[in-house]
């Protein structure tokens, strides 16, 4: 069974809004449930989860109690690994056979139904893949606002979710670091700092995470032309 851990639990306080971002609309639909309907649709997905912040546990039910494919919403904690590690912790003590996990970021609501799919595959082949997508701009190593070195763009690969592991791998590595989980910015870093290979699906630009305002600007626009 592959799950996914649908990550719903910040507050989205740069965004500059008076709710969380997950819950703002883009053309009338909130970003959480933009997001729940791609892993709803995708037929890689058997079952996720949701996990929310304590504050915003009713308004997260609220946007996904109606999917079929959805298990439960989840308390996060304190960072976003934390919620991750709630999620995992949650669906093994449900026992029902997961063999991978796929995370995702709430406020990532355009990434591909196929590329899922194609991430997936590759994790089940592998036992770790990633979307993420290609540098293409000149990229430099800094220290105190001096260049120390220049890396080579070809060999560069920007993270983004959905991130799928296999299940058992995945919560080996996240009990290894669970004392120090803030030090790590995403799941591949906690799956790679344990010794796990992870392989690269190459993902496009508009699988954006809506981080500012001017994110969902752009949100709109991509949500009027169809993406």
């Amino acid at each position: 069974m592959v799950c996914a851990i649908i990550v719903a639990g910040g507050e989205g306080k740069r965004a500059g809004y008076e709710i969380p971002k997950q819950f703002q609309k883009i053309n009338g639909k909130s970003v959480l449930r933009i997001t729940a309907e791609k892993f709803q649709n995708s037929c890689s997905i058997d079952k996720f989860i949701v996990i929310a912040h304590k504050s915003f546990f009713e308004e997260t039910i609220e946007q996904v109690h109606d999917f079929d494919k959805l298990l439960s919403v989840v308390e996060g904690g304190d960072c976003r690994q934390q919620s991750v590690y709630n999620g995992l912790k949650f669906l093994k003590e449900l026992k029902i056979g997961v063999t991978h996990v796929a995370i995702h970021d709430a406020v990532r609501p355009f990434v591909k139904i196929e590329k899922i799919s194609e991430c997936v595959a590759k994790a089940k082949e592998k036992g770790g893949a990633i979307l993420a997508q290609k540098a293409e701009h000149s990229m430099s190593k800094v220290q105190n606002f001096k260049i120390k070195s220049l890396l080579n763009r070809e060999e560069i690969y920007l993270h983004n979710t959905p991130q799928v592991f296999d299940f058992s791998k995945l919560l080996f590595a996240y009990s290894q670091v669970k004392d120090k989980l803030s030090d790590f910015t995403d799941d591949a870093s906690i799956y790679y700092h344990c010794g796990f290979s992870i392989y690269i699906v190459e993902d496009d630009k508009n699988n954006i995470k809506l981080t500012t305002r001017e994110d969902f600007l752009l949100a709109e626009y991509l949500l009027r032309v169809g993406l």
